[in-house]
Formats: structure tokens, C-alpha cells, sequence
């Protein structure tokens, strides 16, 4: 992904959120993959080795117009969405398990380490915490470099699942109630411009679409074949690595991701072992009024690390 969770400071980070910056998690998801993928600028070097996808009959209803319908207004709306939360991050990377409060104003999403490994932190560590957010928010160059990164990934998101309709072939797996389930194939026909969109070559796994709302309720994913960099003399990854991201509604025509679930092995040059190992849930979601400022954001999280040190009592 360009990353997964930008590099922070200490165990926290900070996104800035932008109206008309945002872009889907599984955007986020995909643009990860594609970044994995690109580790050769070269496109030349890449070795596709594409999975057949089953063809179609005639019968069957053409599914790439409804995932093209859903898509589009999953991007218009997220482009649009400026909804602020407050909520509990709890993900697991390299074998640890960090709790963040995570609360958003207009400019930008702050978020405060509060557990590790369910372990609230000592006061020496929180004190960390405070001088970190508090050195982000008087860093005006620091927050304007991470805005114009926030914007740049949010646009090759979006570029990256305008190419999903195109990308793969479609066939109804389930239907209940507003939710379809769609398998999808790599479709042997789709030509990238970008080595980005090469990604596609090598996945298959499944769409959950609202049909009612439009919005992307899950997307499950797995790499088909290895994919390998300047005919493997640069490394590869291996087949079988898999991803899943779930959003869920919050309130009227506002979603938010809940799940975020990554898994992806291989070797980079010199026998490097790529290991991308990822899992977020979000939880206790609280919407603020669309005045909160970046202080009162950061005012926030402390408020929920007080409430983690209280029980700890």
C-alpha cells in the first residue's frame, strides 16, 4: 500500500483528513498491494502470470455495470463525506497488540497510543504520547507534508478502484436482502497504462456491494499466483497472500472501515523476507459536531486514555 499506517514518531500516528481527501479502505487496501507490487519502477521487469478466469456464459447477467454503479457513488461519496468520529483502534503488527484512541477534526485525525499489548501505558509513556501530539500540532510544515500525502494517496485510491469494473470478471455469489456477493477473476482482456494496476493480474476473492445504498461493504482478496520482480532476480511474493476490509454503516450515508486484515510473504533483493502482517478493528464509534477543532480532537483522546487508566485502577 503506499503504506499500510504511515511511520510514526513513537507507536502513534497522524492522518490529516481533508474534505475531498478521503479515500475508501479498500482503495487504501489496494493501493498497498499495488505498492508491494512496484518495488521495480521498471513495468518491464514484471513477470504476469494472469489466473484464466471462467468465461461467462451468454446467459448470465453482466455484473461489471452494477460493481461500475456501486464504485462510482462509493467514490463520489467518500470524496464528499465529512463526517467526524471519535473511536478505539486496536490493530496487531509485528506481534503487538496497540490500543488508540483515535478522534478527527476537519484538518486533521489524531491518534493517542493508549495499551499495548492490553497493558495501559505508564505515566512516563503517556507523557511520550503528550509530547509527540503536542510537537505534530505546533509543526506547520510537518502537518502541510502529511496533507499533501494524505491527498496524493486518497487520488491513486480512487484511481485504483475506478479500474476494479474493468479489472475482473463478476459472477453472483449470494444475495441477501441489500447485500450482493460477487466472485471475481482477473479479467484477461484488462491492459493497465500503470504498473499499478498490475496488481490485478494476480487476485481474485469477492465484493460485498449494498445495492440499496451503493456503498462497498467488504472486499476479500487473494493472490493467485507468485508475482515475481525482474524475472525473480529481485524478489517475489508469494502465492496466497490474502486481504479483507469491512466498512460499516454509522449513520445516514455515513460509513466507516471496521476491519482491516492483511497477510503477504516473499523476498525482496539479497533474500530480504517481505512480511506484511496487519489487523485493525474499530470500534465504539462517537460522531462529533463538524466544528471540532484539532485542540479539542487532541483533547479528546486524552479524555478516553483517562477512562483506560481509570479502569486500570
Amino acid at each position: 500500500m503506499h503504506r499500510l499506517k504511515k511511520a510514526p514518531d513513537s507507536y502513534g500516528t497522524n492522518k490529516v483528513k481533508k474534505s475531498g481527501s478521503k479515500a475508501s479502505p479498500e482503495g487504501k487496501v489496494l493501493l498497498a498491494l499495488a505498492t508491494l507490487l512496484a518495488l521495480s519502477l521498471d513495468s518491464s521487469g514484471w513477470v504476469v502470470h494472469p489466473v484464466q478466469a471462467a468465461t461467462q456464459a451468454q446467459s448470465e447477467k453482466d455484473w461489471s455495470q452494477t460493481v461500475r454503479d456501486v464504485l462510482t457513488h462509493e467514490i463520489d461519496a467518500q470524496i464528499h463525506d465529512t463526517s467526524l468520529w471519535c473511536y478505539r483502534k486496536l490493530t496487531e503488527k509485528n506481534g503487538k497488540e496497540l490500543l488508540f484512541s483515535t478522534c478527527q477534526s476537519r484538518d486533521l485525525e489524531l491518534q493517542r497510543l493508549i495499551a499495548v499489548n492490553g497493558k495501559p501505558l505508564s505515566e512516563q509513556e503517556r507523557k511520550v504520547e503528550d509530547e509527540r501530539i503536542g510537537d505534530l500540532l505546533n509543526n506547520s510544515g510537518r502537518l502541510k507534508k502529511e496533507e499533501r500525502e494524505q491527498q496524493e494517496d486518497a487520488k491513486q485510491a480512487r484511481n485504483l478502484l475506478e479500474l476494479i469494473p474493468n479489472a475482473f470478471l463478476f459472477q453472483k455469489e449470494a444475495e441477501e436482502g441489500d447485500l450482493l456477493r460477487l466472485h471475481f477473476t482477473p479479467n484477461p482482456k484488462f491492459h493497465p497504462l500503470g504498473h499499478e494496476g498490475n496488481v490485478f493480474h494476480h487476485m481474485e476473492g469477492t465484493l460485498t456491494l449494498n445495492v440499496k445504498q451503493k456503498r462497498l461493504a467488504e472486499m476479500n482478496g487473494r493472490l493467485t499466483s507468485e508475482v515475481k520482480f525482474g524475472g525473480g532476480l529481485l524478489g517475489h511474493l508469494d502465492k496466497g497472500g490474502t486481504f479483507m476490509v469491512k466498512e460499516q454503516e454509522m449513520g445516514p450515508g455515513c460509513w466507516e472501515m471496521i476491519m482491516l486484515d492483511v497477510k503477504m510473504d516473499g523476498k525482496a533483493l539479497f533474500f530480504k523476507t517481505i512480511g506484511v502482517r496487519q489487523r485493525e478493528v474499530d470500534t465504539r464509534f462517537q460522531r462529533l459536531p463538524p466544528s471540532t477543532t484539532v485542540q479539542q480532537a487532541a483533547d479528546m483522546t486524552r479524555e478516553r486514555d483517562a477512562k483506560v487508566e481509570a479502569q486500570k485502577q
